[in-house]
């Protein structure tokens, strides 16, 4: 699902003697930002740019990064974007998204992040690869449904990506997970599916998942842990709002209240 809470991406370039050099901040402090590199460097390499450049990427995050709320697929986009409107070459949002996603595996940071980025709202990416190879089926909803996210800490995805046994177990699982999402595709079902992925396919971290459930409990329509992350998050009704958050609240880490985003990336006019 797509939240309001995400990433505002600004791009500089100017001219400069000798090979292209790629600098990249998140909240004003410098960061290796590998995926977002890549896309650059995609971007570049489609306008056969091959020096001259000095390109300054500046990410501002409402979410943190490292923890499944998509943040290295969607400043990758947002990269691609900004700095082919810098160049005056604007990319359509479709093959931003392409750089995106071959950004996002490469780096080995997500797997499908960018198809949903394009699609917003809620739903799921039922054939794999960058638009229009891969699929993303969308899932109706309450504009009135509120994320509720809590934050603990960053896992390394590619301490999971590279394992072949992981992969197999996430691939048998997630196969039986999106057959029952798709036979009653709600939002009720997303999460109940997807708190039961994380516990199959053994991603999922049992304290975690414990508070996922007492936010249910709570008064949640679902929760899960954030895949791949030490963090979850619940899909609340606004009535239930304040419970929901008050347990939240209970267990320390950082809390994020956000709306569903039902849009695609958005561009910002600098003056």
């Amino acid at each position: 699902m797509a939240i309001t809470a995400g990433i505002k991406t600004y791009v500089r370039v100017e001219p400069k003697s000798g090979p292209i050099s790629i600098e990249v901040r998140i909240n004003g402090e410098p960061s290796d930002a590998r995926t977002t590199r890549a896309a650059v460097s995609m971007v570049l390499e489609r306008f056969g740019i091959t020096d001259g450049l000095r390109v300054i990427v500046s990410h501002r995050l409402d979410v943190p990064t490292g923890a499944g709320f998509g943040t290295s697929a969607s400043g990758a986009m947002g990269a691609a974007l900004a700095l082919s409107a810098a160049l005056g070459k604007p990319l359509p949002i479709v093959e931003a998204s392409r750089i995106a996603h071959v950004a996002d595996v490469v780096s080995l940071t997500g797997l499908g992040t960018a198809e949903g980025l394009v699609a917003g709202g809620i739903g799921l990416v039922t054939e794999p690869g960058a638009l229009w190879i891969g699929r993303f089926e969308r899932i109706p909803f309450n504009r009135s449904l509120y994320v509720v996210s809590l934050y603990f800490g960053p896992i390394e995805k590619s301490s999971v990506l590279k394992s072949p046994d992981i992969l197999e177990r996430v691939n048998k699982v997630g196969a039986e997970t999106m057959r029952r999402v798709m036979a009653n595709p709600r939002p009720e079902t997303l999460l109940r599916e997807a708190r039961r992925f994380a516990e199959l396919s053994g991603i999922g971290d049992h304290e975690l998942l414990s508070i996922a459930d007492e936010m249910t409990a709570a008064g949640a329509i679902g929760a899960t842990q954030n895949m791949i992350g030490k963090a979850v998050h619940a899909v609340v009704h606004k009535k239930r709002l304040p419970a929901v958050v008050k347990v939240a609240s209970e267990y320390g880490g950082s809390l994020i209240v956000s709306r569903i985003y039902d849009g695609g990336p958005k561009p910002l006019v600098m003056v």
